[in-house]
This record gives structure tokens, C-alpha cells and sequence, in this order.
């Protein structure tokens, strides 16, 4: 059964991992009306946009070092899938 929005009362609020430079939170506040928490994000480029966009919402930085206790609560959690070349996690060529 789907959620009815219209019935919150209160706009969820939002955590967002691997957050990019943030298109899909913005999509996903448009969707829901929801508030960000705030977003963990390692890559010092997306890491200024977000800062610029956003000044005053805390940046986590690198998920594996979280002490998840400590963070907000949210009802909502965005993720975006880190780019592994730029990472230089994956290799420069397709292997299969």
C-alpha cells in the first residue's frame, strides 16, 4: 500500500550518502518536502559544491569512519553510487 504524503505532518527529514554534488536529494525533497540532515561525502569537489549549496548542513565525510550512535536520526536515506575509476577502485578496462 502506498503512503498518503499529503497525510504527514511532518516533512521527513533526509540522510544522504555518497552524496555527489546533490541532484538526488534535491530530487527527492521536491518528491517528499522532506529537510536534509545531513551528507557524507569524501571527494573534495562534490564536497565544495555541497558546502556551497548547502553551508550549514554537517558533511560526514567517509562512511566507513561514521560513529552512526552519534548521527541524527532520519526517516529517509539517499545514496549514490561512488564513481570506482575516479576511486581507483576498478580497473581502467572492462574485464568481462
Amino acid at each position: 500500500m502506498a503512503a498518503d504524503l499529503a497525510s504527514v505532518a511532518v516533512p521527513p527529514l533526509i540522510g544522504s550518502l555518497c552524496s555527489g554534488y546533490g541532484g538526488l536529494d534535491l530530487g527527492v525533497q521536491a518528491a517528499l518536502g522532506g529537510t536534509l540532515a545531513w551528507h557524507a561525502e569524501i571527494d573534495p569537489g562534490a564536497a565544495r559544491v555541497l558546502s556551497r549549496h548547502w553551508p550549514t548542513l554537517p558533511n560526514l565525510g567517509d562512511i566507513t569512519a561514521v560513529n552512526w550512535a552519534e548521527v541524527p536520526e532520519v526517516c529517509v536515506v539517499t545514496a549514490g553510487f561512488p564513481c570506482q575509476r575516479r576511486l581507483r577502485r576498478r580497473p581502467p578496462r572492462r574485464t568481462g
